[in-house]
Formats: structure tokens, C-alpha cells, sequence
């Protein structure tokens, strides 16, 4: 507590005003360790030991410090130095938590387990890496954490766990649109595949891989090098040699443009090694030739040992004994057995092969001790070439024996061989049962899955599936109830419409027949004085009962959809003109002044039913002249408003509610209920004008008019002539 306030202290006065001279120099730190491309790790080393030994440091610059320091050690493969400075960060992590830091703790000492070859302990750092990330939402971090830890899982042979983690990789780069962790996911994936056997899966992702790099619109060329160079040697596992050429010299290629003569190099070895297995020596020695001027250019002793090991092998092939020995004696004094023990076996097996042609006597004394640790793939070398030593020195029995090991080993690979490919066949299927199973992981069990086993998998998925069962039903029937008491709502709405609508017909049709039963019954009864001003009112219910069961029938024909129009092609103006005339009779009315203007200009043209529309003009005629007051005035007006007709009907006062006229629309609708049909319309005239101004393609409307009551528009498109 005493340090913690004392260190408090030396910060409060720090930010009063006393310099602080590690602020610069860990600004310059974190700028260095976080820039892109190669980084000068032990001069960022030096400055980190430097800012460590500072006590002004701030807390959360000594974490980052610590962690960046950490993994600089690691990456310079000094693992005691990095263990320690591990160890520092997490009891500072414990003085002063920060669960991402502390994934990253995590994520650091995961890979310094795997440069160390235990796999337990890796599991358990991106275990835990992966749950930190998933806390902090740091998803670049948490992709990296679930790509490694699929590494380690591949390792330890658990391979359900293994592509779990690496789809969960994938998602999360997609996620964040970040090309390279996507594509580091690709190239883990790919690994896992190959790893069991499952060699056309792993070329399938490696395709993937190339066509989402050739995709991005910046392509690195060291990582289509790369893909290049892993596709060969899947197809060099699957003995596709003229394939696995190709693809090497594609990396080549790529490699070349880089101007990277390392790996030029490397590809061209694999080159040469290609052309071996296709029995072309010449084009494998041009090849090798090639690749050791590079390694001598570069100085590599380790790549110049192995190119001359190859070279032993081409010369091996042309059975050029002696040199094929020397070449490769020298190559394997330049091939540490400590630092590269696998590749050291494989070249001193080729230089047994040499010598057993030539130098029984040292094949058998380089070859016998190598028996008891070597390789699947060396000891059929091993064995076949003591077989061929023995004999040469005319130990026949000796060389019998090691021939018929030799022929058990190679039996022995076939069938392991064969039940390795069964067994990875048997591991495709069940993968392949388990891939819902990872698409459920990947949408929300990433805490769960680190220790969960496939019974536990199997389980979550069947609860997810089921609780998603049951809330798509219960939605479903919700949607469903819904969706019903919208219909009910609707039904009810039609029904009571229909109701509205039969009560005011029958309404409408009550009125004229009890005043024709009237007069009717006036004529029989001889109680009327006027038998002929009877008869004519008799006639003239009679004509408005017509006119009213006619446009019921007429609407009723537009609802079911049955109203139909005779279109003809009509000289705009000259149509309207006509329209009016024809209801001249109607408009001759005293105490009205009727005006008409028509400003449409000849060429237009309109396609219409030419009795529909004199119906509308001799409804919405009669509706101005009844409703207006004498002495009155009503103005037609017809003009061009773009790619439209308009058509309006004004009158004189008296004017309706602006409630009123939003109905005025409506079927048997009238302002004044109480008003009776003396004026001879249905109350379907506007309703009927409506359906037909809609089956042109028009509108109509209603506005109150300056000139006291109201205006009826009406639009019509016009017809566009075509050359």
C-alpha cells in the first residue's frame, strides 16, 4: 500500500510540471513496435529494459511494456528471458487487472508453449486467450486466439475441436473485414485438413485461399507465394507430381518478383526434387545448380548444405556413386543434426543408399546404428540399402534378411497407410455430421467449447435446435393470431360496410317506392285532381329508381373487376369540346353563368372511352348545377400540366366542410342526410366517376374553390405517339 501511494505521488507531481523523460521515449517505443514490416527486435529490447528500470512509468505503459517486450523476446527465440518477463507481467496483471492484457498474457505464453513443444500448456493459454478476447470484444485478437489454438488441438490429433476453432477464426476476420487474419484462417484450415488425410479438402480451402487473394484489390505476392508453395505440396502428398511442379514454379515465379533469394532458393530445391520424382535428371540438376548460386549469394550454410545434399541425390539418380558421396558428406557438415535432426536422417539415408553401390563396408556402418530411430520413410531407404550392401560383400543370408524386412516395413506402411486413409475417411464423415454442430459453436458457445467434449456438443445443439423450434412456433402462431385478428378486422369492416351500404340503398329505393304507392294509389282510388301532373311525377320516380339501380349495378361491376372500357385514341382537344356539347341541354339553366375555356393545344392526343367520359362530365355537370344557389357560376376548365390532362368543374357557393369533402367520394354519401332525392341524383355519381377516371389511369379529386363551393379535378395521362 506504502509503494502504491508513493508511486501515486511521483505521478501527481510528474503531471504538475516535472519532465518526464520516459514519455518520449515511450511514445518513440510503441510508434517502432506497433509500425508494419520488419522491426529491429533487440534494439527495441534494449529500449525496453531501459523504460522498465524507470519508476515514472504509469501502470498501463508498464503493461504494455511487459506484454511487447514479451513477445519481442519470443520472437527472438529467447524463451528463458521471455518466461521471466512473462512472469513479470502477470504478477503486474494481478496488481492491476486488464482482462484484454491479460488475454494477451495468455496469447504470448500460448506461443511461447508451442516454440517449446508442450501442447497442454499452449491448449490452456488460447483457452483462456479465447474467453478474454470474447469479454473484451477485442475480435482481431480473438481471431488470432482461435486460429492458434485450432493449431494446437490439429496437433493433439482432436480434430472436431480443431475446425470448430478455425471456422470461429474465420467468422471473426469476416466480420471485421480483415484480409489477413481471413486469410491466416485459410492456411490453418487447410493444415488441419492435410493433417488427417483429408488432402482434397485441403486443396479446396488452398483454392479458396488464392481466389480470396486474388480477389483483394492489393494482392501480396509473398502470400500467393505462399498459397503456391502449399498447394505443391499437397499435391506432392497425393504423388501429383507434374502438379506439384507447377505450382512450385508458380512460387518460384512469385518469389522471383519479390527479388527473395532465399525462398527463390527453397522453391527451386523443391523444383529439382519434383523433376527427380518425374526421372528428369537434367532439368533437377539445372534446378539445384540454380539454387545453390542463390544460397552462396545469400550466405545460408544451413540451405547451401541441403542444395548440394540435393545435388548428391541427382547424381545418386544418374548413378554417379562417388561424387553423389562427396556431395552429399559435404552437405550434411552444414546441416546441423541438433537443429534439423529430420533433415539430417533423410540426407545420411540418401548417402547410405550411395554407399551401399560403392562402400558396403561403410553403408553398413553409417546405416545399421540409424535403424532404431528412423522415420517411416527412411527406414524402407535404410533397410533396402543394407540388403544391397550385404549382398555386395557376398552376405547373402544378411542381405536376404534385411530384404524381407525391408518388403514387411513397406507392407506394413501400406496397411497403416490404408488405415490411416480410412480412418480419415471415417473422420470426413463424422466432420461432416458435426459441421451444424460447429455453425451452432460459432454463433454463441465460444466460452463452452474450449473443455467441452462431442456428447456435451451434441446436447447444447439439441437444446439451441429445440429452443429455436419452439420460438419459431410460438412466433409462428403469434404471426398467425395476429395476422387473423387482422382479417376479423377487415371482415368485420367489409360486413359492416355491406350492411351501411344495403341500408342506404334500401333507404334510397324505400323513398321513390312509398311515393309511387302513394300516387298510385291516389289514381286508383280517384283522389288525386291532376291525373296527368300524377302520371308525370309517377314517371319521373320511375326514371330516378332506373337511374339508381343502374349505377348500383355499374359500381358493382367495377368492384368485381368486370366495368369494362372500349380505349380508342382521340384528338385531345376536339374530345373535350365534344364532351361539352353533349351536355349543353344539361348546363342550359337559368340564373347560372356557365364559362369553358380550353387551353389544350392540338397535337395532343389521349386514349379513352369517349361515352365513360361524357358519364363522368354529365355527373359532375349535374352535381355543380344542383348544388349551387341561384344565381351562380361554374367554370370547366381543361389544360396541360406535364405528361397530364386536367379537367376542373368550379362552382359558386355554397361550399362544404373540409370533413364533408373528403367523403364527398363515398357511395350515397350527401352533407345533409335529411335531404331527400328530389334533385334527381342516386348518390353514386361521384363513386362511378371515380372507377372510371382510375380504369384511365387518372385521378380525380375534391377542393374547396375560390369561388365559393367546389372543385372537382380530374387528371388524364397523356397518350405519347410513337415514330
Amino acid at each position: 500500500m506504502f509503494k502504491r501511494l508513493v508511486a501515486a505521488s511521483i505521478l501527481s507531481l510528474t503531471a504538475i510540471g516535472l519532465p518526464v523523460a520516459a514519455s518520449e521515449t515511450f511514445t518513440q517505443y510503441k510508434a517502432q513496435s506497433e509500425a508494419k514490416g520488419k522491426k529491429n527486435r533487440p534494439a527495441l529490447l534494449k529500449i525496453a529494459d531501459g523504460l522498465l528500470a524507470d519508476e515514472t512509468l504509469s501502470p498501463t505503459q508498464l503493461t504494455y511494456v511487459l506484454h511487447r517486450s514479451a513477445l519481442h523476446l519470443v520472437r527472438e527465440n529467447r524463451f528463458e528471458q521471455a518466461q521471466k518477463r512473462l512472469a513479470q507481467l502477470k504478477l503486474h496483471l494481478e496488481r492491476f487487472p486488464d482482462n484484454n492484457l491479460l488475454g494477451k498474457y495468455h496469447w504470448v505464453s500460448g506461443d511461447l508453449s508451442l516454440l517449446l513443444g508442450d501442447n497442454n500448456s499452449a491448449e490452456y493459454h488460447f483457452s483462456h486467450a479465447v474467453t478474454l478476447f470474447s469479454q473484451t470484444q477485442d475480435t482481431r485478437m480473438l481471431s488470432h486466439a482461435h486460429r492458434l489454438l485450432a493449431n494446437v488441438l490439429s496437433a493433439k490429433r482432436d480434430y472436431f475441436q480443431a475446425v470448430s476453432h478455425v471456422y470461429q477464426a474465420k467468422d471473426t476476420a469476416l466480420k471485421i473485414n480483415h484480409a489477413q487474419l481471413f486469410d491466416a484462417a485459410l492456411s490453418t484450415e487447410a493444415r488441419i485438413y492435410s493433417d488427417f488425410k483429408q488432402f482434397d479438402k485441403a486443396l479446396d480451402v488452398l483454392n479458396q485461399k488464392l481466389q480470396f487473394q486474388n480477389d483483394q484489390p492489393q494482392v501480396s505476392l509473398a502470400h500467393l507465394s505462399s498459397t503456391y508453395f502449399n498447394l505443391a505440396k499437397i499435391y506432392r502428398s497425393l504423388s501429383d507430381h507434374e502438379a506439384a511442379l507447377l505450382a512450385f514454379q508458380k512460387a518460384y515465379e512469385l518469389d522471383a518478383q519479390l527479388k527473395d533469394k532465399n525462398y527463390m532458393g527453397v522453391s527451386l530445391l523443391n523444383i529439382a526434387k519434383q523433376h527427380l520424382k518425374l526421372e528428369d535428371t537434367t532439368a533437377a540438376q539445372a534446378a539445384v545448380e540454380q539454387a545453390l548460386a542463390l544460397f552462396i549469394e545469400v550466405k545460408n550454410s544451413q540451405n547451401i548444405g541441403q542444395a548440394q545434399a540435393v545435388l548428391g541425390q541427382v547424381k545418386l539418380a544418374n548413378q554417379q556413386f562417388n561424387e553423389a558421396i562427396s556431395l552429399l558428406q559435404t552437405g550434411l557438415e552444414k546441416i546441423s543434426y541438433d537443429k534439423n535432426r529430420q533433415l539430417n536422417e533423410r540426407y545420411r539415408s540418401y548417402l547410405g543408399v550411395a554407399m551401399s553401390h560403392v562402400q558396403p563396408v561403410k553403408a553398413i556402418a553409417l546405416l545399421s546404428p540409424m535403424l532404431d530411430t528412423a522415420g517411416t520413410q527412411n527406414t524402407f531407404r535404410i533397410l533396402t540399402s543394407l540388403s544391397r550392401a550385404h549382398k555386395r560383400l557376398g552376405n547373402f543370408e544378411q542381405a536376404l534378411s534385411y530384404q524381407e524386412q525391408a518388403l514387411n516395413h513397406k507392407q506394413t506402411q501400406n496397411e497403416q497407410d490404408i488405415t490411416a486413409r480410412l480412418e480419415a475417411k471415417k473422420l470426413n464423415s463424422e466432420l461432416g455430421l458435426k459441421n451444424l454442430e460447429v455453425s451452432e459453436l460459432q454463433a454463441g458457445l465460444e466460452e463452452q467449447q474450449q473443455d467441452t467434449k462431442t456428447r456435451t456438443v451434441v446436447l447444447a445443439s439439441a437444446i439451441i435446435v429445440l429452443t429455436n423450434f419452439l420460438l419459431l412456433f410460438y412466433l409462428y402462431h403469434l404471426k398467425r393470431r395476429r395476422v387473423m385478428e387482422k382479417e376479423t378486422e377487415l371482415l368485420n369492416q367489409s360486413l359492416n360496410l355491406k350492411q351501411q351500404l344495403l341500408a342506404d340503398v334500401s333507404h334510397e329505393l324505400r323513398t321513390p317506392l312509398t311515393v309511387l304507392k302513394l300516387n298510385i294509389e291516389a289514381l286508383e282510388y280517384n283522389l288525386t285532381e291532376d291525373p296527368k301532373a300524377t302520371y308525370q311525377v309517377l314517371q319521373r320516380r320511375l326514371d330516378m329508381l332506373n337511374t339508381l339501380i343502374a349505377d348500383i349495378y355499374e359500381l358493382a361491376q367495377a368492384d368485381t373487376n368486370n366495368l369494362r372500357l372500349e380505349f380508342e385514341t382521340m384528338q385531345a382537344r376536339s374530345l373535350f369540346d365534344e364532351l361539352l356539347i353533349a351536355i349543353g341541354p344539361i348546363i342550359e339553366v337559368p340564373d347560372l353563368e356557365i364559362s369553358y375555356e380550353n387551353r389544350l393545344p392540338d397535337s395532343l392526343l389521349v386514349e379513352c372511352d369517349i361515352s365513360r367520359l361524357n358519364q363522368v362530365f354529365n355527373n359532375l355537370a349535374r352535381n355543380s348545377i344542383h348544388y349551387t344557389d341561384r344565381p351562380g357560376r361554374i367554370e370547366i376548365n381543361v389544360f396541360q400540366q406535364q405528361q397530364t390532362i386536367v379537367c376542373t368543374f368550379e362552382d359558386s357557393a355554397p361550399g362544404v366542410s373540409s370533413v364533408a369533402l373528403s367523403k364527398l367520394f363515398e357511395r350515397l354519401y350527401r352533407c345533409d342526410k335529411s335531404r331527400s332525392r328530389d334533385l334527381g341524383g342516386s348518390g353514386l355519381g361521384l363513386s362511378i366517376c371515380e372507377k372510371v377516371i382510375e380504369l384511365h389511369h387518372g385521378a380525380i379529386e375534391a377542393k374547396h374553390s375560390s369561388l365559393g363551393g367546389v372543385l372537382i379535378k380530374f387528371t388524364l395521362p397523356i397518350k405519347i405517339a410513337h415514330n
